[in-house]
């Protein structure tokens, strides 16, 4: 038997939940490491790392707007 529908969005969502806490986990762990970075010493930054770093700013952004997309489609954004 097929799921139904509201099967299937439950599924998906259940699933977007687990990506985005593992996700906040790894962002919060990343924020830790970086925030603590900031007050060592530091070799040279690389320029390849400078770009890196405006790639992840540029993700963020479009992950940020695609959950407020999710957000929207459930009725859910303030």
């Amino acid at each position: 038997m097929e799921p139904t529908p509201a099967e299937i969005v439950h599924t998906a969502i259940d699933e977007l939940l687990l990506v985005v806490a593992k996700s906040a986990e790894d962002l919060h762990a990343f924020h830790d490491v970086v925030a603590k970075a900031r007050i060592a010493t530091l070799p040279p930054f690389p320029r390849a790392t400078l770009v890196v770093t405006g790639r992840i700013i540029d993700d963020l952004k479009r992950v940020e707007r695609d959950l407020r997309d999710v957000l929207v489609a459930l009725g859910r954004a303030g």
